[in-house]
Protein backbone atom coordinates (compact mmCIF):
# COMPACT_ATOMS: atom_id res chain seq x y z
CA UNK A 1 0.00 0.00 0.00
CA UNK A 2 1.39 3.55 -0.67
CA UNK A 3 0.44 6.53 1.32
CA UNK A 4 0.77 9.61 -0.08
CA UNK A 5 2.22 13.15 1.66
CA UNK A 6 -0.07 15.88 2.53
CA UNK A 7 0.73 18.10 -0.85
CA UNK A 8 -0.79 14.73 -2.45
CA UNK A 9 -3.78 14.79 0.02
CA UNK A 10 -4.10 18.58 -0.40
CA UNK A 11 -4.62 18.11 -4.45
CA UNK A 12 -7.02 15.36 -3.91
CA UNK A 13 -9.38 17.01 -1.50
CA UNK A 14 -9.59 20.38 -3.80
CA UNK A 15 -10.29 17.79 -6.64
CA UNK A 16 -13.48 16.62 -4.01
CA UNK A 17 -14.23 19.83 -3.44
CA UNK A 18 -14.45 21.33 -6.87
CA UNK A 19 -16.77 18.37 -7.87
CA UNK A 20 -19.08 17.96 -4.59
CA UNK A 21 -19.36 22.20 -4.74
CA UNK A 22 -20.55 22.51 -8.92
CA UNK A 23 -22.66 19.55 -8.17
CA UNK A 24 -24.65 21.45 -5.59
CA UNK A 25 -24.57 25.51 -7.17
CA UNK A 26 -24.69 24.07 -10.90
CA UNK A 27 -27.05 21.09 -10.51
CA UNK A 28 -29.76 22.31 -8.28
CA UNK A 29 -30.72 24.44 -11.61
CA UNK A 30 -32.23 20.87 -12.69
CA UNK A 31 -34.69 20.92 -9.95
CA UNK A 32 -37.61 22.39 -12.17
CA UNK A 33 -36.98 20.09 -14.67
CA UNK A 34 -37.90 16.89 -12.51
CA UNK A 35 -41.92 16.69 -12.85
CA UNK A 36 -42.58 14.04 -9.49
CA UNK A 37 -43.08 15.87 -6.36
CA UNK A 38 -41.26 13.07 -5.04
CA UNK A 39 -38.54 13.55 -7.09
CA UNK A 40 -38.44 17.01 -5.80
CA UNK A 41 -38.26 16.83 -2.54
CA UNK A 42 -35.94 13.85 -2.27
CA UNK A 43 -33.43 15.28 -4.69
CA UNK A 44 -33.32 18.75 -2.52
CA UNK A 45 -33.50 16.85 0.48
CA UNK A 46 -30.11 15.13 -1.34
CA UNK A 47 -28.07 18.26 -2.30
CA UNK A 48 -28.67 18.97 1.30
CA UNK A 49 -27.27 16.33 2.61
CA UNK A 50 -24.44 17.23 0.30
CA UNK A 51 -23.83 20.44 0.91
CA UNK A 52 -22.90 18.89 4.64
CA UNK A 53 -20.16 17.05 3.39
CA UNK A 54 -18.98 19.66 0.95
CA UNK A 55 -18.80 21.71 4.38
CA UNK A 56 -16.49 18.76 5.64
CA UNK A 57 -14.19 18.95 2.91
CA UNK A 58 -14.02 22.67 2.95
CA UNK A 59 -12.83 22.60 6.59
CA UNK A 60 -10.36 20.31 6.11
CA UNK A 61 -8.96 22.24 2.78
CA UNK A 62 -8.90 25.24 5.19
CA UNK A 63 -6.59 23.11 7.65
CA UNK A 64 -4.13 23.68 4.85
CA UNK A 65 -4.29 27.37 4.66
CA UNK A 66 -6.85 28.02 1.92
CA UNK A 67 -9.90 30.00 3.43
CA UNK A 68 -11.75 30.29 0.61
CA UNK A 69 -11.43 26.84 -1.73
CA UNK A 70 -14.00 27.61 -3.34
CA UNK A 71 -11.92 30.35 -5.56
CA UNK A 72 -9.59 27.82 -6.72
CA UNK A 73 -12.31 25.20 -8.81
CA UNK A 74 -10.94 22.95 -11.23
CA UNK A 75 -12.57 23.96 -13.95
CA UNK A 76 -12.53 20.56 -15.89
CA UNK A 77 -15.18 19.24 -13.42
CA UNK A 78 -17.21 22.06 -13.57
CA UNK A 79 -17.33 20.99 -17.27
CA UNK A 80 -18.18 17.58 -16.27
CA UNK A 81 -21.23 18.98 -14.48
CA UNK A 82 -22.25 20.99 -17.58
CA UNK A 83 -22.24 18.02 -19.33
CA UNK A 84 -24.76 16.72 -16.61
CA UNK A 85 -27.00 19.29 -17.22
CA UNK A 86 -27.22 19.05 -21.22
CA UNK A 87 -29.59 15.35 -20.10
CA UNK A 88 -32.96 15.59 -22.27
CA UNK A 89 -34.95 14.80 -19.06
CA UNK A 90 -35.06 13.99 -15.42
CA UNK A 91 -34.38 9.97 -15.96
CA UNK A 92 -31.03 11.26 -18.07
CA UNK A 93 -29.99 13.69 -15.29
CA UNK A 94 -30.92 11.34 -11.68
CA UNK A 95 -28.71 8.42 -13.69
CA UNK A 96 -25.66 10.49 -14.73
CA UNK A 97 -26.09 11.53 -11.69
CA UNK A 98 -26.59 9.08 -8.91
CA UNK A 99 -25.79 6.05 -10.55
CA UNK A 100 -22.47 7.41 -12.62
CA UNK A 101 -21.23 10.88 -10.59
CA UNK A 102 -22.22 9.32 -7.33
CA UNK A 103 -20.55 6.34 -7.57
CA UNK A 104 -17.50 7.73 -8.59
CA UNK A 105 -17.13 10.27 -5.42
CA UNK A 106 -18.40 7.22 -2.99
CA UNK A 107 -15.59 5.15 -5.02
CA UNK A 108 -12.88 7.90 -4.86
CA UNK A 109 -13.52 8.31 -1.08
CA UNK A 110 -13.72 4.85 0.18
CA UNK A 111 -9.88 4.58 -1.50
CA UNK A 112 -8.96 7.72 0.16
CA UNK A 113 -9.91 6.11 3.24
CA UNK A 114 -8.27 3.13 2.75
CA UNK A 115 -4.79 4.73 1.46
CA UNK A 116 -4.12 7.51 3.70
CA UNK A 117 -2.76 6.62 7.35
CA UNK A 118 -5.67 6.81 9.31
CA UNK A 119 -4.14 8.27 12.58
CA UNK A 120 -2.21 11.11 10.87
CA UNK A 121 -4.82 11.85 8.31
CA UNK A 122 -7.85 11.12 10.45
CA UNK A 123 -9.54 14.97 10.33
CA UNK A 124 -9.53 13.86 6.27
CA UNK A 125 -10.79 10.55 6.79
CA UNK A 126 -13.34 11.72 9.29
CA UNK A 127 -14.51 14.75 6.71
CA UNK A 128 -15.17 11.57 4.25
CA UNK A 129 -16.17 8.59 6.38
CA UNK A 130 -19.02 9.85 8.14
CA UNK A 131 -20.47 10.57 5.11
CA UNK A 132 -20.40 7.59 3.12
CA UNK A 133 -23.34 6.06 4.89
CA UNK A 134 -25.64 8.98 3.45
CA UNK A 135 -23.56 8.98 0.16
CA UNK A 136 -24.81 5.06 -0.77
CA UNK A 137 -28.12 6.07 0.20
CA UNK A 138 -28.25 8.37 -2.38
CA UNK A 139 -27.22 6.32 -4.83
CA UNK A 140 -29.69 3.58 -3.55
CA UNK A 141 -32.59 5.83 -4.11
CA UNK A 142 -31.39 7.13 -7.63
CA UNK A 143 -31.24 3.63 -8.62
CA UNK A 144 -34.63 2.63 -7.17
CA UNK A 145 -35.85 6.15 -9.24
CA UNK A 146 -34.67 4.64 -12.57
CA UNK A 147 -36.06 0.93 -12.10
CA UNK A 148 -39.49 1.95 -10.39
CA UNK A 149 -39.84 5.51 -13.34
CA UNK A 150 -41.70 5.76 -16.42
CA UNK A 151 -39.01 6.26 -18.61
CA UNK A 152 -40.05 4.68 -22.42
CA UNK A 153 -38.78 1.53 -23.34
CA UNK A 154 -37.01 2.85 -26.07
CA UNK A 155 -35.28 5.32 -24.05
CA UNK A 156 -33.48 3.07 -21.81
CA UNK A 157 -30.64 2.42 -24.41
CA UNK A 158 -30.55 6.10 -24.91
CA UNK A 159 -30.01 6.56 -21.14
CA UNK A 160 -27.47 3.88 -20.71
CA UNK A 161 -25.97 5.84 -23.52
CA UNK A 162 -25.74 8.83 -21.52
CA UNK A 163 -24.44 7.37 -18.45
CA UNK A 164 -21.52 5.75 -20.67
CA UNK A 165 -20.93 9.76 -22.04
CA UNK A 166 -20.48 10.60 -18.45
CA UNK A 167 -18.31 7.83 -17.05
CA UNK A 168 -16.28 8.17 -20.62
CA UNK A 169 -15.75 11.83 -19.47
CA UNK A 170 -14.80 10.98 -15.82
CA UNK A 171 -12.16 8.66 -17.06
CA UNK A 172 -10.90 11.47 -19.24
CA UNK A 173 -10.15 13.54 -16.18
CA UNK A 174 -8.28 10.64 -15.06
CA UNK A 175 -11.03 9.17 -12.60
CA UNK A 176 -12.06 11.90 -9.57
CA UNK A 177 -9.54 9.91 -6.93
CA UNK A 178 -6.35 9.84 -9.09
CA UNK A 179 -7.02 12.87 -11.20
CA UNK A 180 -6.05 13.94 -14.61
CA UNK A 181 -2.04 15.01 -16.42
CA UNK A 182 -3.43 18.64 -17.48
CA UNK A 183 -2.96 17.60 -21.70
CA UNK A 184 -5.64 15.09 -21.31
CA UNK A 185 -8.67 16.99 -20.12
CA UNK A 186 -8.40 18.84 -23.59
CA UNK A 187 -9.48 16.33 -25.51
CA UNK A 188 -12.98 16.93 -24.19
CA UNK A 189 -15.20 19.17 -25.74
CA UNK A 190 -16.51 22.46 -23.45
CA UNK A 191 -19.86 22.72 -22.60
CA UNK A 192 -22.00 25.31 -22.68
CA UNK A 193 -23.66 26.92 -19.33
CA UNK A 194 -26.91 25.25 -18.74
CA UNK A 195 -30.50 27.71 -18.65
CA UNK A 196 -33.32 27.64 -16.72
CA UNK A 197 -36.25 26.47 -17.37
CA UNK A 198 -39.05 29.45 -18.27
CA UNK A 199 -41.81 26.98 -16.78
CA UNK A 200 -41.22 24.42 -13.94
CA UNK A 201 -42.01 21.07 -14.86
CA UNK A 202 -44.67 19.20 -12.58
CA UNK A 203 -46.50 15.60 -12.84
CA UNK A 204 -49.62 15.52 -14.88
CA UNK A 205 -51.82 14.75 -12.39
CA UNK A 206 -51.51 18.24 -10.49
CA UNK A 207 -53.48 21.00 -12.05
CA UNK A 208 -52.18 24.52 -12.68
CA UNK A 209 -54.96 26.89 -11.79
CA UNK A 210 -55.75 30.35 -9.67
CA UNK A 211 -55.63 29.58 -5.51
CA UNK A 212 -58.93 31.29 -5.20
CA UNK A 213 -60.02 27.73 -6.42
CA UNK A 214 -59.15 25.78 -3.40
CA UNK A 215 -63.13 26.30 -2.19
CA UNK A 216 -63.85 24.18 -5.55
CA UNK A 217 -62.45 21.71 -3.69
CA UNK A 218 -63.14 21.94 0.19
CA UNK A 219 -66.96 21.93 -0.19
CA UNK A 220 -67.44 20.68 3.79
CA UNK A 221 -65.68 23.71 4.49
CA UNK A 222 -67.13 26.41 2.11
CA UNK A 223 -67.98 29.59 3.70
CA UNK A 224 -65.74 30.19 7.23
CA UNK A 225 -62.02 30.15 7.43
CA UNK A 226 -60.48 26.80 8.26
CA UNK A 227 -56.76 25.21 9.33
CA UNK A 228 -57.40 23.03 5.99
CA UNK A 229 -57.15 25.93 3.93
CA UNK A 230 -53.76 26.92 5.84
CA UNK A 231 -52.49 23.29 5.29
CA UNK A 232 -53.20 24.33 1.45
CA UNK A 233 -51.45 27.18 1.22
CA UNK A 234 -47.97 25.46 3.09
CA UNK A 235 -48.36 22.63 0.39
CA UNK A 236 -48.34 25.05 -2.30
CA UNK A 237 -45.23 26.05 -1.96
CA UNK A 238 -44.18 23.70 -4.16
CA UNK A 239 -43.49 26.58 -6.94
CA UNK A 240 -41.53 28.09 -4.64
CA UNK A 241 -39.14 25.54 -3.82
CA UNK A 242 -37.89 25.96 -7.70
CA UNK A 243 -38.15 29.72 -6.95
CA UNK A 244 -35.43 29.38 -4.62
CA UNK A 245 -33.62 26.58 -6.37
CA UNK A 246 -33.15 29.43 -9.04
CA UNK A 247 -31.72 31.57 -6.62
CA UNK A 248 -28.65 29.35 -6.06
CA UNK A 249 -28.23 28.91 -9.59
CA UNK A 250 -28.32 32.10 -11.12
CA UNK A 251 -26.19 33.04 -7.73
CA UNK A 252 -23.52 30.37 -8.37
CA UNK A 253 -20.61 32.89 -8.50
CA UNK A 254 -21.33 34.39 -4.74
CA UNK A 255 -19.85 33.24 -1.81
CA UNK A 256 -19.64 29.89 -0.36
CA UNK A 257 -22.26 31.22 2.42
CA UNK A 258 -24.70 32.60 -0.30
CA UNK A 259 -24.89 29.00 -1.88
CA UNK A 260 -24.72 27.05 1.49
CA UNK A 261 -27.90 29.51 2.74
CA UNK A 262 -30.23 29.56 -0.12
CA UNK A 263 -29.79 25.40 -0.24
CA UNK A 264 -31.09 25.51 2.93
CA UNK A 265 -33.86 27.85 2.33
CA UNK A 266 -34.71 25.41 -0.71
CA UNK A 267 -34.79 22.35 1.79
CA UNK A 268 -36.90 24.35 4.29
CA UNK A 269 -39.53 25.31 1.45
CA UNK A 270 -39.33 21.31 0.40
CA UNK A 271 -40.51 20.53 4.44
CA UNK A 272 -43.15 23.08 4.39
CA UNK A 273 -44.88 21.67 1.32
CA UNK A 274 -44.64 18.09 2.37
CA UNK A 275 -46.13 19.30 6.19
CA UNK A 276 -49.16 21.00 4.01
CA UNK A 277 -49.35 18.38 2.24
CA UNK A 278 -49.85 15.80 5.32
CA UNK A 279 -51.99 18.00 6.66
CA UNK A 280 -54.19 17.93 3.48
CA UNK A 281 -54.38 14.28 3.40
CA UNK A 282 -55.11 13.97 7.55
CA UNK A 283 -57.82 16.23 6.88
CA UNK A 284 -59.35 13.74 3.95
CA UNK A 285 -57.95 16.15 0.64
CA UNK A 286 -56.16 14.62 -1.96
CA UNK A 287 -53.56 17.13 -2.45
CA UNK A 288 -53.40 16.22 -5.99
CA UNK A 289 -56.88 17.78 -6.31
CA UNK A 290 -56.48 21.07 -5.31
CA UNK A 291 -55.33 24.01 -7.45
CA UNK A 292 -51.22 24.82 -7.89
CA UNK A 293 -51.03 28.26 -7.99
CA UNK A 294 -50.30 29.07 -11.73
CA UNK A 295 -47.40 31.02 -12.76
CA UNK A 296 -45.57 31.92 -9.97
CA UNK A 297 -42.25 30.44 -11.04
CA UNK A 298 -42.49 31.75 -14.06
CA UNK A 299 -43.16 35.20 -12.78
CA UNK A 300 -40.74 35.22 -10.09
CA UNK A 301 -37.75 33.85 -12.71
CA UNK A 302 -38.73 36.39 -15.44
CA UNK A 303 -37.50 39.07 -13.00
CA UNK A 304 -33.80 39.86 -11.98
CA UNK A 305 -31.89 38.08 -9.73
CA UNK A 306 -31.73 40.84 -7.08
CA UNK A 307 -36.08 41.51 -7.33
CA UNK A 308 -36.25 37.93 -7.18
CA UNK A 309 -35.15 37.56 -4.20
CA UNK A 310 -36.58 41.23 -2.57
CA UNK A 311 -40.15 39.64 -4.12
CA UNK A 312 -40.03 36.67 -1.86
CA UNK A 313 -38.18 37.02 0.82
CA UNK A 314 -39.16 40.59 1.58
CA UNK A 315 -42.79 40.83 0.73
CA UNK A 316 -43.73 37.13 0.46
CA UNK A 317 -42.64 35.63 3.73
CA UNK A 318 -41.47 39.11 5.87
CA UNK A 319 -45.60 39.78 4.98
CA UNK A 320 -46.67 36.61 6.36
CA UNK A 321 -46.11 36.42 9.83
CA UNK A 322 -49.09 38.12 11.21
CA UNK A 323 -50.87 35.77 9.06
CA UNK A 324 -49.72 32.87 10.32
CA UNK A 325 -49.90 33.29 13.76
CA UNK A 326 -53.60 34.07 13.74
CA UNK A 327 -53.62 30.98 11.95
CA UNK A 328 -51.78 29.39 14.89
CA UNK A 329 -54.62 30.46 17.20
CA UNK A 330 -57.06 29.58 14.88
CA UNK A 331 -55.94 25.93 15.06
CA UNK A 332 -55.55 25.50 18.50
CA UNK A 333 -58.87 26.74 18.98
CA UNK A 334 -60.34 24.09 16.56
CA UNK A 335 -58.08 21.52 18.78
CA UNK A 336 -55.65 21.02 15.67
CA UNK A 337 -52.01 20.99 17.62
CA UNK A 338 -50.21 19.50 14.47
CA UNK A 339 -51.73 22.14 12.38
CA UNK A 340 -50.79 24.96 15.04
CA UNK A 341 -47.11 23.66 15.17
CA UNK A 342 -47.05 23.27 11.21
CA UNK A 343 -47.18 27.15 11.25
CA UNK A 344 -45.36 27.87 14.44
CA UNK A 345 -42.16 25.59 13.21
CA UNK A 346 -43.09 27.26 9.40
CA UNK A 347 -42.75 30.57 10.97
CA UNK A 348 -39.24 29.52 12.60
CA UNK A 349 -37.98 29.38 9.06
CA UNK A 350 -39.34 31.87 7.33
CA UNK A 351 -37.99 34.40 9.87
CA UNK A 352 -34.48 33.08 9.13
CA UNK A 353 -34.84 33.38 4.90
CA UNK A 354 -36.23 37.22 5.82
CA UNK A 355 -32.25 37.25 7.43
CA UNK A 356 -31.50 35.61 4.72
CA UNK A 357 -32.77 37.87 1.90
CA UNK A 358 -32.39 40.87 3.48
CA UNK A 359 -28.61 39.71 3.63
CA UNK A 360 -27.60 39.32 -0.10
CA UNK A 361 -29.81 41.50 -1.18
CA UNK A 362 -27.38 44.28 0.35
CA UNK A 363 -24.55 42.78 -1.06
CA UNK A 364 -26.00 42.29 -4.55
CA UNK A 365 -27.17 45.43 -4.70
CA UNK A 366 -23.47 46.49 -4.29
CA UNK A 367 -22.34 44.49 -6.44
CA UNK A 368 -24.64 45.39 -9.54
CA UNK A 369 -23.94 49.16 -8.36
CA UNK A 370 -28.18 48.80 -8.41
CA UNK A 371 -29.09 53.02 -8.71
CA UNK A 372 -32.65 52.26 -6.52
CA UNK A 373 -32.66 52.52 -2.65
CA UNK A 374 -34.07 49.27 -0.96
CA UNK A 375 -37.52 50.06 -0.53
CA UNK A 376 -38.17 51.40 -3.36
CA UNK A 377 -36.40 48.22 -5.22
CA UNK A 378 -39.13 45.97 -3.27
CA UNK A 379 -41.57 47.83 -3.96
CA UNK A 380 -40.36 47.41 -8.01
CA UNK A 381 -40.01 43.67 -7.37
CA UNK A 382 -43.46 43.38 -5.75
CA UNK A 383 -45.31 45.03 -8.57
CA UNK A 384 -43.25 43.62 -11.48
CA UNK A 385 -43.90 39.71 -10.27
CA UNK A 386 -47.66 40.62 -9.53
CA UNK A 387 -47.80 42.08 -13.46
CA UNK A 388 -46.37 38.93 -14.92
CA UNK A 389 -48.72 36.62 -12.34
CA UNK A 390 -51.69 38.88 -13.67
CA UNK A 391 -51.15 38.11 -17.19
CA UNK A 392 -50.88 34.24 -17.14
CA UNK A 393 -53.95 34.35 -15.60
CA UNK A 394 -55.61 35.96 -18.09
CA UNK A 395 -53.87 34.29 -20.85
CA UNK A 396 -55.31 30.67 -18.51
CA UNK A 397 -58.70 31.91 -18.42
CA UNK A 398 -58.19 32.14 -15.05
CA UNK A 399 -59.50 35.67 -12.55
CA UNK A 400 -57.33 38.48 -13.45
CA UNK A 401 -57.42 42.31 -12.11
CA UNK A 402 -57.71 44.88 -14.72
CA UNK A 403 -56.21 47.49 -11.87
CA UNK A 404 -53.07 45.92 -10.01
CA UNK A 405 -53.45 48.48 -7.40
CA UNK A 406 -51.00 50.63 -5.66
CA UNK A 407 -47.87 49.30 -5.59
CA UNK A 408 -45.82 47.96 -2.19
CA UNK A 409 -45.38 50.62 0.53
CA UNK A 410 -44.60 47.46 3.92
CA UNK A 411 -45.98 44.66 5.49
CA UNK A 412 -48.79 46.61 7.35
CA UNK A 413 -49.69 49.72 4.59
CA UNK A 414 -49.84 47.00 2.22
CA UNK A 415 -51.52 43.70 0.73
CA UNK A 416 -49.96 41.97 -1.21
CA UNK A 417 -50.62 38.95 -3.69
CA UNK A 418 -47.49 37.73 -3.16
CA UNK A 419 -48.11 37.34 0.37
CA UNK A 420 -47.61 33.75 1.73
CA UNK A 421 -50.55 33.41 4.12
CA UNK A 422 -52.90 35.47 1.93
CA UNK A 423 -55.86 36.60 3.63
CA UNK A 424 -58.64 33.87 2.71
CA UNK A 425 -60.63 33.84 -0.21
CA UNK A 426 -63.70 31.81 0.50
CA UNK A 427 -66.17 31.56 -2.26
Amino acid sequence: MRYFETDEALRKFKRFFSLEYDLIRHGIGFEPRIPEYSGKCDFVKHLHDDLKRCKAIRERIQDYGILHPEKQIEPEWTNLVKHLLTAPNQYYFIAGLYLVIKREQASAYREYVQCTLRLNDAPSVEALEDHLPRLEQHIAWGKQFIEAGTALLAEEKQIEQFMDEIKLHIDSLGGLYRGAAPDQSKKIPEYPDYRLPVDMELESRFTWRSAERISEEVHPLEGGEHPIHHSYVHFTELPVIDICASFVYEGRQMPFEYIANFIRQTWDEVRHSQMGFSRLLAQGIDPYKVPIPVGHYRAFTSVNLVERIAALTQVGEACSFASKRRWTKLADEMHDPLSALEHDYDVLDEKTHVKFGSRWLKELMAMTKEPRSLKDLISDADYNVRVVINEIKKEKGEKWAADLGPKFESCQESDSDLNLAPKFFIA
